[in-house]
């Protein structure tokens, strides 16, 4: 009964780093280009993310908040991170210097102590998420 209604659904997953094409029509645009020579200490660059934070079924960021030890103990939680949820929590820390950040490898999941889920979704945000 149950097993007609039910649906094969398809995961996806995003790669973290960007494909070759765009990388040879990249290579082959500044190769055409007459631009000045760029000494090696003035140019950035912008490694690619190592982790993905996938949005819920409703479109909402997976940050949700817990409390621990008869509620005395809040807790900000970011699930559903795909790859390196080390990183991600490097780049919070940079972002909030002091915050402790903790990453259960097990789930996958960062750990943040105190309610600060507001702060991290408009953080993820900006960041693209």
């Amino acid at each position: 009964m149950f097993a007609a209604s039910r649906q094969l659904v398809s995961r996806t997953f995003r790669t973290f780093s960007t494909s070759a094409a765009s990388l040879d029509a990249a290579a082959n645009k500044t190769a055409t280009s007459t631009a000045p020579a760029v000494s090696a200490a003035s140019k950035t660059t912008t490694l690619p993310r190592t982790y993905f934070v996938e949005r819920t079924k409703a479109g909402q960021l997976p940050v949700y908040s817990e409390f621990k030890n008869a509620g005395t103990r809040p807790l900000t939680i970011i699930r559903k991170i795909q790859g390196n949820a080390t990183a991600l929590k490097t780049d919070l820390l940079v972002t909030y210097p002091g915050a402790e950040v903790r990453v259960n490898e097990r789930s996958n999941q960062v750990i943040l102590k105190g309610l600060v889920m507001n702060d991290v979704r408009q953080w993820l945000t900006v960041k693209g998420f």
